[in-house]
Parts: structure tokens; sequence; C-alpha cells
């Protein structure tokens, strides 16, 4: 893989794994890194969104036309599955509030029509939370909504990620020998590399090359 530009946007998992990207892979492409820690795509309103999370239905298109990217890569899978107040709520809900779900399919049509108004292939990663029973239930929602995404919009793909770190037993800290999660849950240097490696083969079929 040389000459290649992958836009990496979501949430600090999507930074993680962009850093990781970089780390294998930069010396020879270009990883434009966006990803951003506690920002999801839901925007519910007040003081729970930071300022800067809320800038991606206009950051994202300067984006595309500044670099041109070959694919990018779109992450939520922590922060959008947890409970969130959005406008009219009186407590916080997850996706499995119906009015959250419908909230989340529509912000994921905006994302996607941004992300391949260029004919940019688009790679919707899974949420790994499905192994969390904190989780889980809203995590299901999530990735049968972007199941159903990447099914209904040529050009958009699925990344699994939770396939990748969890196995018949779950999803364990350590696999093949390698410890998965650093102290503040995300992955360790190691199987971000691995997962770079997977999602870059994905995408452009052979890294290294």
């Amino acid at each position: 893989m040389t000459g290649k530009t992958v836009l990496v946007v979501g949430d600090s998992w999507s930074a993680s794994i962009g850093l990781g990207m970089s780390e294998v892979a930069a010396s020879h492409n270009t990883i434009v890194n966006a990803g951003l820690g506690g920002c999801g795509i839901l925007l519910p309103p007040g003081k729970e969104t930071p300022a800067a999370c809320r800038t991606w239905p206009t950051q994202w298109p300067a984006y595309l036309k500044k670099y041109k990217p070959d694919a990018t890569l779109l992450t939520v899978g922590f922060w959008d599955v947890t409970p969130q107040r959005l406008a009219g709520d009186q407590e916080a809900r997850d996706l499995t509030s119906p009015t959250h779900e419908a909230a989340f399919r529509d912000r994921l049509g905006q994302a996607i029509s941004i992300l391949t108004s260029r004919n940019t292939p688009l790679y919707l990663m899974t949420s790994q939370q499905v192994g969390n029973p904190k989780y889980r239930s809203s995590a299901l929602v999530m990735n049968r909504l972007l199941r159903e995404a990447a099914a209904k919009h040529p050009g958009v793909r699925l990344l699994d990620l939770r396939g990748q770190l969890c196995n018949d037993a779950g999803c364990p800290r350590v696999l093949a020998g390698t410890k998965v999660y650093d102290p503040t849950e995300h992955p360790t240097k190691p199987a971000r590399a691995r997962l770079a490696d997977w999602a870059l083969n994905t995408m452009f079929a052979k890294v290294g090359a």
C-alpha cells in the first residue's frame, strides 16, 4: 500500500485506530486522523456535547475537499451507545429508546451523505461494546443500524470490530498473548497496530505493497 490517503473520523476509538494506521502505514501514505475523544454523531443539546464535537457537519466536508481521501473510516461505537439526553428528554436514554434509535439513524444518514459525497468509499466500524453487559443492548441496536446502512448505501462497507476483539468465550483482555486494552480502555499499541493492519487490508486489499 503506497500513495493512499485515509480520513479517520469519529470518537476516541477512531483516533486510536487512526494512530495505529499512522504507526504501520504513514511512511508511504497519508493518514488524516480526525477522531475526537468524547464525540459521537448524536449531538445532544446542552453542556453534554463539547463545542468541538458539534462541528462535524461542516468540518468533515472541509476535510474531504482538502485531503481528497481514497477511503474514510467512521467509528462511534462507544460514545453513541451510552445514555444521552436528547431534546425533550427528562432523563438520559440509550439507543434502545425508539426516539434515540430514530435520531441515530437520521444522524448516521447525514454522516454517510457527507462522507460519500465525493464517491469516497466509507467504512463503518461496529461497536465492540456488545461485549460489555452495561452497553450490550444499546450496542446491538447500533450494530443493526450500521448493518442496515451498509446494505442500503452503495460505497459503504462494514468493518466488524467486535469480531476482531471477541470470540466464543467473550471479549478477553488478552488475545493470542497480546494485551488488548490500555488503562484508558483503548487498544494497546500492539492491538491498535493489528486493528490498523486489518482495517487497511480490508480497504486496500494489501498493506505494505
